[in-house]
C-alpha cells in the first residue's frame, strides 16, 4: 500500500510548469502517452489497472490531459499543485 501512495504522490501534480521558471512550457515537456508507455514508464511489478485509475484520477482532479500525465511528474514542480 505505501506503493501506491507513493506512487500517487509522484504522479497527482502536473500543472503546466510557469513560464518565469525558464524550464520548457508543459505541453512541449510533456508530450502525450499512451497508457503503455505510462505503465512501461512506472516501477516493476506496478498493476496495471491501478496505476490507470490513479493517473485518471490525477488528470480529473488536476484539470491535466489525461494523455499528459506521466508517473515521474511531481505534483508541485510539474503539475503546479501548491
Amino acid at each position: 500500500m505505501l506503493w501506491f501512495i507513493g506512487f500517487l504522490l509522484a504522479v497527482i501534480c502536473v500543472a503546466p510548469i510557469r513560464q518565469k521558471t525558464g524550464h520548457l512550457p508543459y505541453r512541449i515537456q510533456w508530450p502525450p502517452i499512451s497508457e503503455d508507455e505510462f505503465i512501461r514508464r512506472c516501477s516493476p511489478g506496478v498493476n496495471r489497472e491501478r496505476a490507470l485509475k490513479v493517473r485518471r484520477i490525477v488528470s480529473e482532479q488536476l484539470g491535466v490531459d489525461y494523455d499528459r500525465v506521466y508517473p515521474e511528474q511531481r505534483f508541485v514542480e510539474d503539475l503546479g499543485c501548491d
